[in-house]
């Protein structure tokens, strides 16, 4: 079903919020790069770059639709300019005509082909209305010719721009499919070559107690009501199956130990994550080992955590009502695309099961 290509206020809204977001990834991406080599840090660098491709091949699909409602609209005016000069073309050159045959004074011989003295006032008014339509209509024609040209050459860059956005669009999914493709292969060798699994695995575990350093040295905030009276009512900060369960896992081929603090909840990308409680916004921005990551303040030592967010929606010292969105969901670790939630109590992370509302 064809699109109305007309660009409207919200498509401009878009397009500079996805510029924002690709400024902001490339800013993101150059400071990963130049950050100490580790497996936690290249996988978020390769997930850093697909996100970056995939705000490219917005934009540039957001500007081919602009260049394509303007060429649209271009279109329209030549056509109309080219129906307004071809209807107006018969008219003046029968007037030209009847004007040469009457010679060289052909508005004088006009005026003195009168009768009777009486008409000559009549006659010189008629004759002075009939020149000044005549100099409009000849303005208005060469008007609508030079309108016509400019407009025709504007239709020859939009539609060079068009073709070489068409050009970029392909290129940017190429750029996309060998990211995506960089990523599997990361991916999958941490998955099943042992010793990468093992670097990994204890990467994370430097990751996590990073984590619980810093969660035990924030403050406490004051709320109205504590969390603690809605333990096992709190809402679920995104729908969503749980894809990966709290506590100590073992991998099946490479005997080793995995320490889930949190769950993964499943979830498409870029779906709001919304805060289960009324709080603190104490961290925002990216956690080595958690991508980009918020952690909420609740009072009494309680906190609660969302990671692996593809963008956030919060700053730190920002208050919150429960409810309110702090990111996007993004891809989840080594997952698939979801968010990472956690529940903490004076930097002892609890099963969230425990707190949310039961499916």
């Amino acid at each position: 079903m064809a699109q109305d290509p007309t660009p409207t206020a919200a498509d401009e809204e878009r397009l500079l919020r996805v510029q924002e977001r690709r400024v902001a990834l490339e800013e993101e991406l150059k400071r990963l790069r130049g950050e100490e080599k580790s497996l936690l840090g290249e996988v978020e660098q390769l997930e850093v770059e697909l996100r970056l491709r995939t705000e490219e091949l917005r934009e540039i699909r957001l500007t081919l639709r602009r260049t394509q409602a303007e060429l649209d609209a271009t279109v329209e005016r030549v056509d109309e300019l080219e129906g307004r000069l071809a209807a107006a073309r018969p008219a003046l050159a029968a007037h030209a005509r009847a004007l040469y045959k009457l010679g060289e004074l052909s508005y004088a011989r006009l005026l003195l082909s009168v009768d009777r003295p009486s008409d000559f006032f009549r006659g010189y008014r008629f004759v002075t209305t009939l020149a000044r339509h005549d100099r409009e209509r000849v303005a208005a024609f060469r008007s609508d010719l030079a309108t016509l040209n400019e407009q025709r050459a504007e239709l020859e860059r939009q539609t060079a721009e068009s073709i070489e956005l068409r050009g970029r669009l392909v290129a940017a999914r190429g750029r996309l499919d060998n990211q995506r493709k960089r990523k599997t292969e990361l991916l999958m060798s941490i998955v099943e070559r042992k010793e990468t699994h093992v670097a990994y695995v204890k990467e994370l575990a430097e990751a996590e107690s990073r984590l619980g350093q810093m969660l035990s040295g924030l403050g406490e905030e004051d709320v109205t009501i504590p969390v603690a009276a809605f333990k096992g009512s709190l809402p679920w900060p995104v729908k969503g199956r749980v894809r990966s369960g709290f506590g100590r896992r073992k991998h099946p081929r490479f005997d080793t130990y995995t320490v889930h603090n949190g769950i993964e909840i499943a979830s498409p990308p870029d779906v709001e994550v919304h805060v289960v409680h009324e709080g603190t916004v104490v961290f925002a921005r990216r956690f080595r080992g958690y991508g980009l990551m918020v952690v909420v303040d609740h009072g009494g030592k309680h906190y609660s955590l969302y990671a692996h967010l593809a963008e956030l929606e919060v700053e730190e010292g920002q208050k919150l009502a429960a409810g309110d969105v702090v990111g996007l969901s993004g891809q989840g670790g080594l997952e698939k695309p979801g968010v990472y939630f956690e529940m903490r109590h004076r930097g002892r992370p609890e099963d969230p099961l425990d707190w949310l509302q039961r499916p």
